[in-house]
Parts: C-alpha cells; sequence; structure tokens
C-alpha cells in the first residue's frame, strides 16, 4: 500500500476551498429545492381554489335551502287561499312541511315519494291548484339542487383535506430551504474571510 500524502493548506487555499464547498451545496439544494417548490406552489395554489370552491358552494347551499323553505311557506299560504276540506288542507300541510323539511336522515328517493304523494293530493283538491304545483315544484327543485350540491361539497372537503395532508407531508422543501439559507451565511462569512 502507498501512502497518500497530505497537502497541508495555507490560509487562502482553506478559505477558497470552504467557499469552493458551499457554494457546491448552495447549488445542489437550490436545484431540488426549485424542482420541489414549483410542485408545492401549484399545490397551494390548488388548495387556495378548493378552498374558495368550498366556500361557494357553503354558501349556495344556504341560497338553496333558503329558497325550499321559502317555496314551502309560498305553497302554504297559497294553499290557504283555496277552499279546501280541513282534512285535505292538513293533509297538505303536512306534505308541505315534510318536502321542505331540513333533516338529512331522508333519502333522494324518499324525498321524490313525498313530493309525489304531495303532488297528488294537490291535484285530486276540486280547485285550480297550478300555482300551488308551481310553488311545491319550485322547492323540490330547491331540495334537489342543494342534495346535489351537498354531495359535491362534501367530494370537494375530501378532497381539500388530502391536498392538504399532501402539503404538510412536504417536510423536505422546508429542510432544503434551510440548508441553503445556512450553507449562503456560511459563504457570506468566509467570502469576508479574503
Amino acid at each position: 500500500m502507498q501512502a497518500e500524502e497530505i497537502k497541508i493548506m495555507n490560509r487562502d487555499e482553506l478559505i477558497s476551498a470552504a467557499v469552493v464547498k458551499h457554494e457546491r451545496f448552495i447549488s445542489e439544494y437550490q436545484s431540488e429545492y426549485d424542482a420541489l417548490n414549483s410542485g408545492t406552489s401549484s399545490l397551494i395554489q390548488e388548495i387556495d381554489a378548493l378552498k374558495k370552491d368550498v366556500e361557494s358552494a357553503e354558501e349556495k347551499s344556504g341560497v338553496y335551502d333558503e329558497k325550499k323553505h321559502y317555496a314551502g311557506h309560498e305553497a302554504e299560504e297559497e294553499l290557504k287561499k283555496l277552499n279546501a276540506k280541513p282534512a285535505e288542507v292538513e293533509k297538505i300541510q303536512k306534505g308541505i312541511e315534510d318536502l321542505v323539511s331540513s333533516k338529512t336522515s331522508d333519502t333522494a328517493d324518499e324525498r321524490k315519494a313525498v313530493y309525489e304523494t304531495l303532488c297528488n293530493d294537490i291535484k285530486s283538491l276540486d280547485a285550480d291548484v297550478s300555482v300551488l304545483l308551481a310553488k311545491v315544484d319550485a322547492a323540490y327543485k330547491a331540495y334537489l339542487d342543494g342534495k346535489e350540491l351537498g354531495e359535491n361539497l362534501a367530494a370537494q372537503k375530501i378532497l381539500l383535506d388530502q391536498k392538504q395532508k399532501e402539503n404538510v407531508e412536504n417536510k423536505r422543501v422546508d429542510w432544503l430551504k434551510k440548508r441553503i439559507e445556512s450553507h449562503q451565511e456560511a459563504l457570506v462569512y468566509w467570502k469576508g474571510m479574503k
């Protein structure tokens, strides 16, 4: 075996070697950071867009709920104008209340059955019920629109949660940023020693 020679550096050579070493680390870390950070930036933009979509959908959900209840109230007022038997009025009143109910435990099929039964009960009245039916239709349409929006909102919330977890898990970007800053500080120090 041949013994390697050990070279002793003078002060300027040592400082130059330290500068080269820190510049090399900065370059390596910076390229990885830039590649990861561009993905992180687009992920953050995607998260922000999802948050806005969720907020907008939540506002619209409230609007559909208000529309449903308002149409139900108008239907009840229209029902009062009709000359119907108290038993018929009570039955239709109950149907309207069930149709515009805020309970979430029933299925779309159950709500559709309530709507169809209510429409049949209204049509059996001996009067012009076109306005009343229009109000009931408006309430049912608001229910359907709100239900569809609610399903989409639930899916958006799940996706948003996944994206936020993905963003938190990306710790390498933070580590690289700190390493770059550390090597930049060391580079400034060593360059100042020249």
